[in-house]
């Protein structure tokens, strides 16, 4: 037989292999641990071609196809449910598989079932591990305190009023929108100054590019109050680039206060451990800096209110002293000038009693000389002329002589 004569069709070969990897692996299934690579889901015809691979360090040290076929298709649905993370590339997988072959397609492993806790556990072990050499690292910067993280960021004072914004987010994103949209249409009618810095934020290497709007924001010259960090919803798998040590660091000691709205309910990334405030949207993130100018005004409306109430007490209270002054003083004015009547008419009293007319009605005699009214004896002598003057009577006398006593 020639060589042309020798040869198998391919699709015999197919059946060759076929046979041998059923007799060999037969219906068996096997847990195996992997990470996705190179996904191609097809949703519409419900199944998913992926590769799977193992990593030592950098390098590859294993990689082989898979495939999940309509009747497992729900098994994406079932995982991404249970954990919040979209069935993507780069995910630790532990999953029931099935050796496979097809003619067509080839060698696969057929994925039967996947376990979402193991990838949950893979994630939150990374992230834990991120957390805890952030803090061994840096025990300057970074604290765990009766189970909360403290970091420089977090212990920021900030302005009395929030209004010069640095924004990083995606362009043209939901999250900018809203974050914007919260801010200009706020019902107490604060304004605000934002400047967006838009950058990716999601995807490999997204944590390198929101450091470098972080570093540009400080070297851009301007002023800010605070640093909001926005995006909108997805999976864990999506908030990666919030989780790496890095970018932690950065927002731990950045001397500008980060507020974070990143996630839903159920995330919590390291990048919201470690900020000055942690909220769950960019809509909660701009509602967060309303309400804190909402409080500055309050105050101020209550001292403005303490303000008036003193005042009116300060004014009230001395109108009342001017009153009980002027009724004082008027009272004092009565009997001051009673008091100045009652000693002129006793004064009055003394006048007339002491007016000469009145003292010569009473028998007394007033004499007088060339020199005037005489008021002592020893100023006469013998032969003087004098003048008496009587209540009646003015009579001319010469004296005879003086008895002085």
């Amino acid at each position: 037989m020639n060589l042309f004569e020798q040869h198998l069709r391919l699709s015999d070969l197919a059946a060759l292999i076929d046979q041998t990897l059923y007799s060999k692996f037969g219906p068996n299934t096997f847990w195996v641990k992997a990470e996705t690579s190179d996904i191609k889901n097809y949703f519409d015809r419900q199944y998913c071609f992926l590769t799977l691979v193992e990593k030592d360090a950098n390098s590859t040290i294993a990689k082989m196809d898979a495939v999940i076929w309509r009747q497992q298709y729900h098994i994406i649905k079932d995982f991404s449910k249970a954990t919040g993370i979209s069935f993507d590339k780069n995910i630790s997988l532990l999953m029931r598989v099935q050796v496979g072959f097809n003619a067509q397609y080839g060698l696969r492993l057929q994925i039967l079932e996947l376990d979402s806790g193991f990838t949950l556990g893979a994630i939150e072990l990374q992230r834990q591990a991120t957390l805890m050499q952030l803090v061994e690292k840096n025990p300057k910067t970074i604290s765990l305190t009766n189970g909360a993280y403290v970091t420089l960021n977090a212990k920021l004072m900030l302005p009395v009023v929030l209004q010069k914004i640095a924004l990083i987010t995606a362009p043209g994103s939901d999250g900018e929108r809203d974050f914007k949209h919260e801010l200009m249409h706020n019902a107490l009618g604060y304004y605000f100054e934002v400047d967006s810095y838009l950058t990716q934020i999601q995807g490999k290497d997204a944590d390198k590019a929101i450091l470098g709007q972080l570093d540009l924001i400080l070297n851009i010259g301007k002023k800010y109050d605070l640093v909001a960090i926005v995006r909108g919803g997805g999976s864990q798998l999506d908030f990666s680039a919030f989780d790496t040590y890095d970018l932690g660091l950065k927002i731990a000691t950045f001397p500008i206060p980060v507020v974070a709205g990143i996630g839903h309910e159920r995330n919590v990334s390291i990048a919201d451990l470690m900020c000055f405030s942690s909220l769950k949207t960019p809509t909660k993130a701009a509602s967060f800096i309303i309400e804190y100018n909402s409080i500055f005004e309050q105050q101020i409306d209550r001292l403005k209110s303490r303000l008036v109430y003193v005042a009116d007490g300060i004014i009230q209270t001395s109108k009342n002293n001017i009153e009980r002054a002027s009724v004082a003083l008027k009272n004092a004015a009565v009997i001051f000038f009673k008091d100045k009547h009652n000693a002129l008419n006793q004064k009055t009293l003394t006048i007339k009693l002491l007016d000469p007319s009145n003292v010569l009605a009473r028998g007394y005699a007033i004499l007088q000389n060339k020199d005037g009214i005489i008021m002592q004896a020893d100023k006469l002598k013998k032969g003087d002329k004098i003048t008496a003057t009587t209540k009646d009577a003015v009579v001319d006398l010469i004296t005879d002589m003086v008895i002085k006593t």
